[in-house]
């Protein structure tokens, strides 16, 4: 066996030790896509033979949908994969050329440098688009209105990452808890500011904000990070 990708909810892993260790040899090569690395550290230090390399990958593609039914063939093009830098150079330039054929551009990073990242650019934005689809169920029920026959642009948008498969997600958000929990805080922060800038009519506080917003935006754009008529699933 050649190669051999973990592609299942992070809970899992642990499952396969035992089969790796048996039918793998030095020669084999294992990779992953998981969402956090340096949880995968630890459990490849206690669980893997000395004899195997565990190159760590995290493509950064994907839909709220999984499964072989899902499978698209131009789901890796033009995305990036993060690749975990490996003491073993040469099977660390394997899985780079593996990611590449289908497509991937790659860049190199540390764990802990990824885990922080991805807290913040995806980790949190499906905590929030979970937490937003739970408050309009709560409002729903609470004053009896059907929120959900009406939902505008950004619920709908908002509820299609919160259709994203829970136990992978769980996984994700207890795994990186500590990155986690410091941008829950920055973004509960930054909430209460708007809270304050909102009640007390702070003009150009709160239109400061809106606006530096759309600067992000256009950078999202210009860096190829998405398109600038996105149609969200719509066709």
């Amino acid at each position: 066996i050649d190669l051999v990708i973990l592609s299942t909810p992070m809970s899992e892993y642990p499952k396969f030790f035992s089969s790796l260790n048996k039918n793998l040899n030095h020669n084999s090569i294992i990779t992953d896509v998981g969402s956090t690395k340096k949880n995968l550290i630890s459990l490849k230090k206690k669980k893997l033979s000395k004899n195997l390399d565990w190159v760590m990958s995290h493509p950064i593609s994907g839909s709220e949908v999984s499964g072989p039914k899902y499978g698209n063939t131009n789901l890796f093009k033009n995305k990036w994969c993060i690749i975990i830098k490996d003491k073993n150079v040469l099977k660390q330039k394997k899985v780079e050329r593996f990611w590449k054929s289908l497509g991937s551009k790659i860049i190199i990073m540390n764990p802990d440098d990824h885990d922080k990242i991805f807290s913040v650019t995806s980790h949190l934005p499906h905590l929030i688009a979970y937490n937003l689809i739970k408050t309009a169920q709560d409002f729903q029920k609470k004053k009896n209105k059907n929120l959900i026959k009406f939902s505008a642009g950004g619920l709908r948008d908002f509820s299609r990452i919160a259709a994203s498969n829970e136990i992978m997600w769980r996984d994700i958000f207890f795994e990186n808890k500590t990155n986690m929990i410091e941008a829950i805080n920055l973004f509960m922060k930054n909430l209460k500011d708007f809270k304050k800038n909102i009640s007390k009519k702070e003009n150009s506080n709160i239109i400061k904000k809106l606006i530096n917003s759309k600067v992000v935006r256009k950078q999202i754009i210009s860096q190829k990070q998405d398109i600038s008529k996105p149609d969200f699933g719509r066709e």
